[in-house]
């Protein structure tokens, strides 16, 4: 399927990435995955949709007036006067709440990306970022590799991990991928500017790399990882029903992780 979709308000197209790249929670579990991880892969059915629910509900409720629950879904309906994860801002308070450390703790987690790393136990990053996108957003996440904000002493041994906490799809500015943007490392570092992003034209990246981006099909409970050199962003969520997700970093063990992600999550925080 293509997509027509825009980000910073530019219209850029995107396709569904092949079969190859979806795998079942049981089947990477079972070791049906064996490739040496690289570019990025959609886990099916890892999270119940109880488990997703629930801690979207926590988060919205933590808001005075600014989320409304229908009885089906929460919408955005009055933009807040805080900046997002700063200061008082509810999302910081939540990432260092126990329900939601107990999800990104949780062994499920930690074995899938076991798995992925071919390690004995994976070691979670501490510092995990929650993001919440709507049609009160003037913004969304420019194109990037994490590369250039987490140093590793080998980047192939760090995988992201994005979960969607509600609705992902192409009217919530989820996560696309640049197609074989891993094995063009070289070209690419010579895009990055100085404030780490590649471009918020999403369209003339992929033309001047003779590529196209991936827009993955997400149920709720799925997740996705990549890797550190894999590009990727996000598009405009014209939506009153808001974006929420987070993102990880696991490794196979502790000294691959980057010392500066050792402490909670802040806006703020120079990251």
């Amino acid at each position: 399927m293509n997509y027509n979709l825009t980000a910073s308000q530019k219209t850029f197209e995107a396709i569904d990435p092949p079969s190859e790249y979806y795998i079942e929670l049981d089947d990477l579990l079972n070791g049906k995955y064996t490739n040496k991880f690289e570019g990025f892969l959609v886990i099916k059915n890892v999270f119940s949709h109880e488990i997703i629910d629930s801690l979207r509900k926590e988060y919205f409720s933590l808001f005075n007036g600014d989320y409304e629950y229908d009885g089906n879904e929460w919408t955005h309906v009055k933009k807040s006067k805080l900046s997002h994860g700063v200061g008082l801002h509810p999302s910081t308070a939540f990432v260092r709440s126990k329900s939601f450390r107990n999800f990104i703790e949780s062994s499920i987690l930690k074995q899938l990306s076991s798995a992925l790393l071919h390690s004995d136990e994976s070691a979670l990053c501490p510092r995990a970022i929650l993001r919440s996108f709507s049609h009160f957003s003037s913004r969304c996440t420019l194109a990037h590799r994490d590369v250039d904000y987490f140093s590793s002493l080998d980047d192939t041994k760090v995988v992201t991990t994005w979960i969607p906490l509600g609705p992902a799809d192409d009217h919530h500015g989820q996560l696309i991928y640049l197609k074989d943007s891993h094995k063009n490392i070289s070209t690419i570092s010579k895009l990055v500017k100085d404030d780490k992003t590649i471009t918020s034209d999403l369209k003339s990246l992929a033309d001047r790399l003779g590529t196209t981006w991936y827009m993955p099909t997400l149920s709720k409970g799925d997740i996705m990882v990549h890797c550190l050199n894999t590009v990727h962003a996000s598009f405009d969520t014209n939506n009153i029903i808001p974006r929420l997700s987070c993102d990880l970093r696991f490794a196979p063990s502790i000294e691959y992780l980057d010392p500066r992600w050792s402490t909670h999550w802040r806006g703020d925080d120079g990251l």
